[in-house]
């Protein structure tokens, strides 16, 4: 369902959009998929400040738009800690611009969207090469003039290969960490002890992923 835009994207906007793809989409349930889709996104959207928020769009894929890169990332970092388990995504990013042609069906075009899409693309070639299967993430700019810092694909790719050896339990008490709170409240919504969580969040390297995550997510 179209979600009413909080902001006037019928001109041409300066924004970063973001599209996600599910991994093995055809080998999964999908209804279960798209359920579990569903039922997250209301989370996200009041999270994450957008310019339109993320939302389905045909079969498994979801696009929305943020008013910066590090606001794409935070949302695209939380939709796959608390989907973690049941549904990969690939995100493809796109920095440019997005107008509304078509405000009554939510359709638009713009060179945000292009980088978005050539973006997902680099993601799904990529992630067939060894030694980077683990990737789900990539960004496009789509002014040239303007390249992105070259630290940016390398920070995200490492923050991917960290994620992905995650399991459910442990994404869980990551997203606890980024979200500031204490171990025994982080551990009573999970259902464990204090000392199980710290054990996931030592045995892991939660807390250095967390601060790489904050880092990228204050990007502009």
């Amino acid at each position: 369902m179209k979600v009413k835009n909080p902001v006037d994207l019928s001109h041409p906007t300066p924004c970063v959009a973001l599209l996600a793809d599910q991994v093995g989409s055809r080998d999964s349930n999908r209804a279960q998929s798209h359920t579990a889709i569903l039922n997250t996104l209301p989370h996200i959207n009041q999270q994450v400040p957008s310019l339109d928020a993320l939302r389905v769009t045909v079969g498994d894929e979801l696009q929305g738009v943020y008013p910066t890169l590090g606001q794409a990332l935070e949302a695209s970092y939380r939709l796959r800690l608390e989907l973690a388990g049941t549904v990969d995504l690939r995100i493809g990013l796109g920095r440019g611009e997005v107008v509304e042609i078509d405000t009554e069906h939510g359709i638009q075009d713009g060179s945000a969207w292009y980088a978005a899409r050539d973006a997902i693309g680099q993601v799904a070639s990529i992630a067939q090469t060894r030694g980077y299967r683990a990737v789900r993430t990539a960004l496009v700019n789509a002014d040239a003039d303007e390249p992105e810092s070259p630290l940016i694909t390398p920070a995200l790719q490492l923050i991917d290969s960290a994620l992905g050896r995650l399991r459910t339990g442990a994404a869980q008490s990551l997203l606890a960490l980024i979200d500031g709170h204490d171990n025994q409240s982080a551990a009573e919504a999970a259902g464990i002890s204090p000392s199980a969580n710290s054990q996931r969040i030592d045995n892991n390297d939660l807390r250095i992923l967390a601060d790489a995550i904050r880092a990228v997510i204050a990007l502009p």
